[in-house]
Order: structure tokens, then sequence, then C-alpha cells
């Protein structure tokens, strides 16, 4: 092996490792919202749970994604069902884009325009961010394996690879609905380069195909074509209106354009505490734009047929991916052109490898050497400040791990998750947050993923705190912001002052944001109950809840909120598909309605036999309550057609449709007791 190729080699193996452990390094500080935990969620359903979902999850759209994300992430989920084991997979795919884009480049343009491709590809920030996510998103290796059957279809004339080309097609559609954009890439090349087309290959890649995709194709039939519609709206731009943000943002890819967004309100400190350097973006789109109007040149004037073709393939496929976010009929989004990657590094090394060529052969113009070496060292300094961007971006989220920017690192939520897990014992965990819903609110989706295998069940403590019939109960609470802020902190109060409720390990950011837990020993359910005035026996209902206890002051002011707090408890689970609701109401004497507060409290789809919950209302009295003695009483309804839940008797009959609780005192500030 010669001195240049041993040099090479060496180059390329620093190259190499330099993008994998940019890309590799620190896995969870990668953000994991509701997005990424839908997928890590839905990705353990197929692992463990026999899910066979025909679509994904939906997409900035409007439209059903293809399900083929999720399919990917099941794997490591089944050898490790932790949600990092998604993320590690997602990460090493996304690295091994690089090896395979320098083989791709090298193949097609040669050994300098692949290095340098290599280094651009290796060093960019966004290229870095984004291989870390775990979106339904295309991802660089797979545009780069259909990318290889295209030229091995239409340059090195391997007409079979076609089919191929096809499957690598399907499976871009399967990851991201944006790789729309490939199906004119593809239509095109077989137009034009027809004399490499065997159409026994183009039959049996229509073909595999369609069977790739008929899975989804069926069951959107089944569900009036929804997504159809909505697929023909966005690839035709109905509705949509002219847009540059597609040049924008497949520019701004290049390198660390408008990157420091992730640091949200930090930002400018975070473009000061690198050095000022940013023009290198500017550079680096200067040298796109040189590279698009080189790369015409070659498609039209190149020396030879193969390298015209393989120049024409480069451009369509930058240049289909934006044509298609022209006119888009939903907001561009930046991460829709992770389809680009690398393409414009290749197009920029085979420009930059142009001009090295051509500055070889200018023995005498010794300025035009120390030209060119001056424009390489300014390279190289480029590639070292991107890597030192995305190092202060990643220390920015261990600063500021909160900021807005970027979501909530995974570190911090799975050791919260970590800590109730090893505190649960044979019980159970209940995440107190905002809100209840997985898949639709962020931290009970981040949740549901990271509890994978631990009993579990969400409630807004705002609203309502299930004891359930366990020996160990762990409450993880959080994001919690201060108690300044209110929200969430203040709520937890009342649980925080039972006896029986002892706090447990705390996760907490570096920005004052944190997370809790705590443990309760269910020996103490009657210590619940403590200070309520009790209803009786209790005060049964036809769905199996019994109204408990409660607590409401004899007195309040209008134009404030009366509070009432309202124990009840579960017989049996509720019917499947039920969705009940409870009110408390304020009554005139004469029985009309005057105010109320109804809400969920602790959603009846989580109902367990033996559940003890206090839930908490805040009924408004308006200003135009007049001063009197008002009756309080509550009760529940079936939703949305609210039908009132019946009192029962021993026996099961209906007897009333609430439940008196007690008296109050409305006055004005200026009435006094």
């Amino acid at each position: 092996m010669s001195t240049q190729t041993c040099r090479r080699v060496l180059l390329l193996a620093l190259l190499l490792g330099l993008g994998f452990v940019l890309r590799l390094s620190q896995p969870t500080l990668v953000e994991f919202k509701r997005d990424e935990a839908t997928i890590a969620r839905l990705g353990q359903a197929i692992a463990y749970e026999g899910c066979l979902p025909a679509v994904g999850v939906d997409s900035s759209l409007g439209i059903d994604n293809l399900p083929l994300t999720l399919y990917l992430v099941a794997l490591p989920l089944r050898l490790w069902s932790d949600p990092l084991a998604a993320v590690l997979f997602t990460i090493l795919l996304n690295s091994l884009a690089l090896p395979v884009g320098y083989v791709v480049a090298r193949a097609a343009l040669g050994e300098r325009t692949a290095l340098v491709s290599t280094a651009l590809f290796a060093v960019s920030p966004w290229a870095v961010l984004y291989a870390r996510k775990i979106w339904a998103r295309t991802l660089p290796l797979f545009v780069l394996l259909f990318i290889t059957a295209l030229l091995s279809t239409f340059v090195w004339r391997k007409r079979w690879a076609l089919v191929s080309a096809f499957v690598g097609l399907a499976a871009l559609l399967g990851l991201q609905l944006e790789a729309l954009a490939f199906v004119p890439l593809l239509a095109v090349a077989i137009l034009l380069y027809r004399d490499a087309v065997s159409w026994r290959a183009l039959l049996v890649g229509l073909s595999v195909f369609a069977l790739l995709l008929a899975p989804y194709v069926v069951h959107d039939g089944l569900n009036g074509w929804e997504n159809t519609r909505g697929l023909v709206a966005y690839a035709t731009g109905g509705g949509g209106t002219f847009s540059w943000d597609a040049f924008r943002y497949s520019f701004a890819l290049l390198g660390s354009g408008g990157i420091e967004g992730q640091a949200g309100p930090y930002h400018v400190q975070f473009r000061h505490q690198v050095p000022d350097l940013w023009w290198t973006n500017d550079a680096l789109s200067v040298m796109l734009a040189g590279s698009l109007l080189y790369g015409a040149y070659q498609a039209v004037r190149g020396r030879t047929e193969q390298r015209r073709r393989t120049f024409v393939l480069l451009l369509l496929w930058y240049a289909f991916p934006v044509l298609l976010q022209l006119k888009p009929s939903a907001p561009t989004q930046p991460h829709y052109f992770v389809m680009h990657y690398p393409v414009q590094f290749m197009l920029i090394g085979s420009l930059l490898a142009a001009a090295a060529e051509w500055v070889s052969r200018q023995h005498r113009a010794r300025w035009i050497r120390w030209t060119a070496l001056g424009l390489g060292g300014v390279l190289v300094i480029g590639c070292g400040w991107q890597v030192m961007v995305t190092a202060r971006l990643r220390a920015m989220m261990v600063e500021h791990p909160s900021t807005g920017g970027y979501g909530i690192p995974l570190r911090y939520t799975r050791r919260a998750a970590e800590a109730a897990r090893r505190d649960v014992g044979g019980g159970e965990v209940i995440v107190l947050a905002e809100t209840t819903r997985p898949f639709f609110t962020e931290t009970p989706t981040v949740f549901d993923a990271l509890l994978f295998g631990v009993p579990h069940r969400f409630a807004d403590p705002c609203a309502a705190i299930p004891f359930p019939q366990q020996e160990t109960v762990v409450y993880l609470s959080g994001p919690l912001y201060g108690a300044e802020q209110g929200g969430l902190e203040a709520c937890l109060a009342r649980l925080e002052m039972m006896e029986a409720v002892s706090p447990g390990p705390a996760v907490q950011l570096a920005d004052g944001v944190s997370y809790r837990t705590y443990g309760w020993d269910g020996a103490g359910r009657d210590a619940v109950l403590a200070g309520l005035a009790p209803l009786g026996p209790g005060v049964p209902f036809a769905n199996n809840v019994v109204f408990a206890a409660y607590e409401a002051a004899a007195s309040a002011n209008v134009c404030t909120s009366f509070p009432v707090t309202l124990a009840w408890w579960v017989r049996e689970p509720a019917l499947a598909g039920s969705d009940t609701h409870f009110t408390v109401q304020v009554l005139s004497a004469d029985g009309n309605l005057i105010a109320q507060d109804d809400h969920a409290g602790f959603p009846s789809s989580s109902w367990k036999a033996g559940d003890l919950v206090l839930a908490v209302f805040e009924i408004p009295l308006d200003g135009a309550i007049e001063p009197g003695v008002y009756q309080v009483r509550a009760g529940m309804y079936d939703y949305p057609d609210v039908q009132s839940v019946p009192v029962v008797d021993v026996t099961g009959r209906p007897v009333d449709d609430a439940v008196l609780l007690t008296q109050v005192m409305i006055m004005r500030d200026s009435v006094r007791d």
C-alpha cells in the first residue's frame, strides 16, 4: 500500500470515527418528547403485545404515516424494552450512513469527492442532531440504498437493480411521507433512461412496490380514503401558498445555520459561547450554490455518459424534495429535508474535487496553489468549528435542559422512571401530570414508554389523586417548575402532608425543574379520609362508585372560587368505553343551578376495584350571585351524552341523581359572619 493510500485510509478512519463519536456519544441527552415516546411505546406494543399496525403515527401533514418506523424500533426493543435501545439503534443506523455514503460517493464521483463529502456530513451539527432523533422520518442510510439502486440501474446498467429501487422507495415511504418526492425522481429516471430499463424488472418492481404498500392502502380504503386524499392534496400543493422555506431549509441544514434556536431563550448566549465563525455557514451555502451550477454543467457537458447521468440523478435527488415543498398545504418543517443527506455534501465535494484537480495542473501559478491551500485550511477550520458547535449545544442541554428550544433530554425522565421502578416492588406507579392521556399529551406518553413492564396509571393531581388498594404505591410527578409558578407543585401539597406518604428520590435538572417520587403505604388508606366529613356508610351509584366523604368551607365570597374535596371509591372497574365525569354544583333553595365545576377527575378507563380517590373541585362564584345560603351537591354523568348516573339503594334501585353534601353561605366582601 502506497504512502498516499495509507494517508487516505487514515483520513477516512479519522472522519468516520469523528462522525460516529459525535452521533453516539451521550445518547441519553437526546430529546424525548411526545413524538419520540409515541414511537417507542408503539414499538414496544409490536415487540411484546402482538400489535401489528397497518398505519404509523400521525404526521405534521395531518396524514397517518406508514408503520415501517415502528417495526424498525421494535427490533431493538424486543431485545431490551428500554426506549434507550430504540435511540441507540436509530443512532447506529444513521451513523452507518457515513461509510455507506463514502462508498457511494467514491463509486459515483471519485475518491476526493467522497472524502470531502464524508467530512462535511460527519461534522454537520444539523446532521448530527437529526441522527439522534427517533422520529417517523427518512433515514439517510435508506436514502443512500435507494440512490445506489438508481445508480446501479441507470448509470452502471445493472437492470435488475430496478427492483431494489422500488423496494427502497417503498421503505422510504414507510419511514416518512415526504419521501413522496422520490416517486417522481424514479419516474423521471425511468423515462429519461429507458435504454437501461428491463421491462420485466420494471413489472416485478412495481408488483413488489404495490405488495409492500398494500396493507396501508387497504386500511385507508376501509377508512374512507382519508389519507389518500391528504396525500394527493400534499403532492399537488392543493390549498397551499408559495413559500421559499424549502430552499432556505435545504441550505440551512448544510451546517449549523439557525441551530441556535435549539437553545431557546439562551440563543444569544449560545452564539457567543463559540468562536464567531458563523460565516462558515454562509460559505457552505455559497459552495452549494456553486456546486448546483457545476452539477448542471456536468449533467449537460460531462466527459462521459456515466458522469452526465450521475449528475442528473444527484440533481434530481436534490430538486424534487424542494419542489414538492414550494407550495405546501401545511407549514414546511426543517426535518423534511433529512432526505437530502448527503447529496448536498456530495455536490460540494464534486466541486471542490474539480477545483483541486484544476489547481494540480497549474504548475507555474504559485499563487493559485497558495490560494487552494488557504481554502483547504478554511475547510478544515470550518469542520473543526462545526464540531465545537455540536459540543456547545450538547453542553447547553446539560446546563439548561428545559429551555423549550428542545425537549427535556431522555437522561432526566429516564432517571425518574428508574427511581420509581426501584421503589415500587410489587405495587404500581401513579404518574401525576397535568394530563392523563398517553399518545395525546407529552408527560403521560413519555412515562408510558419509560415505565413499560411496570404497572402504572396516570392522574392529574389538580383534579384527583387515586390511592389504589395496593401495599406499595409510588407517585411520580413532574416536570415541576417551582412553587412560585404554581401548577403541579401546588396540587401536590395535600399528598405531601399525609403521614403515610414519604418523599422518595428526586431528579433535579440544572435549571431548577425537577421530577419527584413519593412512596405511599397502602395500610394508611383510612388516613386519606382524615379531616373529611363522612357521608354515612357511603352513597352508592349505579356504576359501582361510592361517595365516601367531602370537605367544603362553610362560607365563600363572590368573585372567588369555592373549593370542594370529594372522596369516592370504586367497587368494580368501569365498563369498557365508558367516560364518567363528576360534577359539584351550587344550587339555590328552589333548586336553580348557580355555579358548578365538572371534570373527569381520575379517568374511568383507569379505575380498578378498591381505588380510593380524592377529587378536587374549584367552583367559580361570579359577582352576580346574591348573598345567601345555598346547597352543595355532587353527582356523575356519562360523557358525552350527559346522562346522569343515578344514586341507588342497597337493592340497586335508583333513588336520586345526586347527593347533597352541605350548605354554603355565599357573601360579598362587605358582608361578615
